[in-house]
């Protein structure tokens, strides 16, 4: 942390970015990065691949956070938050000149470590938590608005505090948030609970995919293209629906597989585990990651052909343990 703090006062303009299909944790770290360092007198920009999730567009200023990659920015430094690997930052990338410097601040035990200054925390419940600590260490005091958006980044992170990276730590950062003011069923209401008849009707087409493997450990799910056309859903919404699959008892592994929405020849798969499996070596082996309990990969091929691939692996690694 002191290292990430020693590189934040050597800068005075910041790129701040984070992973493409942006979630609560990496929007909201932004957002609250960005309010820190101008309260310390610097200026920050924040460019995303993706844009930002209509339900997460409540956000104070959500509307600040660019999504054009040919806008000239002038920074000194880079900010990278909750991103495992360079790459995952999506076209951003390209905005980055070489040699410029990267600080990275991270939660993901398969973090690659890629930045000029890597501060990595496998321990932590969020990327959110950590920014916490850093307006802490430097004394910078919180205001509602930051407090609103680190309270969501540990809130969606911790899977509503019931994921096991929910800690004691987690819950007296979260109590001191909500001393700011915060409603913490309005924050739930605004997060969750604001879906369109399209989207549900989209989660019963999901839901219809359902199978479980032989074993009955293993469930899948799938998300396709014509589905989202047939509903007319917003796909983002649909964050939460491999807990579906994960809450079946018995199921130590849930999977989505998702068609990629702008490119046919690719599918995002995404990994959550029960117990002390860990999909994040499913998923590093098809060049993903992310956490012990919760990762992801995209691989190239047909929806069936990537099922099986994936299917197949999942069977042979839980037939040796």
């Amino acid at each position: 942390m002191q290292k990430v703090i020693e590189a934040i006062k050597r800068h005075k303009r910041f790129l701040v970015t984070a992973h493409v299909n942006p979630e609560g944790d990496s929007l909201c770290s932004q957002l609250a990065m960005k309010e820190m360092l101008g309260m310390m007198g610097k200026t920050a920009v924040i460019v995303n691949h993706d844009r930002v999730p209509e339900h997460y567009k409540f956000l104070p200023k959500a509307d600040e956070i660019s999504t054009d990659l040919k806008k000239k920015v002038e920074f000194d430094a880079v900010l990278i938050l909750d991103c495992p690997t360079l790459k995952r930052i999506g076209g951003v990338k390209d905005l980055i000149p070489k040699g410029k410097p990267i600080i990275n601040i991270d939660h993901h035990i398969s973090s690659e470590k890629f930045g000029d200054v890597n501060w990595v925390d496998p321990n932590a419940s969020s990327t959110g938590e950590m920014v916490y600590r850093l307006f802490k260490e430097m004394e910078i005091p919180l205001t509602r608005e930051v407090a609103l958006c680190l309270y969501i980044a540990i809130l969606t992170d911790t899977g509503n505090f019931n994921y096991d990276n929910t800690s004691r730590m987690t819950h007296d950062i979260a109590g001191e948030l909500l001393g700011y003011g915060l409603d913490p069923a309005m924050v739930s209401e605004s997060v969750y609970e604001r879906r369109t008849m399209e989207d549900i009707r989209f989660l019963g087409l999901v839901l219809s995919t359902l199978k479980l493997n032989r074993a009955g450990d293993v469930a899948y799910l799938e998300m396709t293209r014509e589905m989202v056309k047939e509903t007319g859903a917003d796909i983002a919404k649909s964050e939460g629906f491999i807990n579906y699959a994960r809450s079946i008892g018995g199921v130590k592994i849930a999977i989505v597989f998702k068609e990629d929405m702008k490119d046919p020849n690719k599918i995002n798969i995404s990994f959550r585990s029960k117990g002390d499996v860990d999909v994040n070596g499913i998923a590093a082996y098809f060049g993903g990651g992310g956490h012990t309990k919760a990762s992801g990969c995209t691989l190239t091929g047909s929806l069936a052909e990537v099922e099986q691939r994936v299917l197949s692996k999942v069977e042979e690694i839980r037939a040796r343990h």
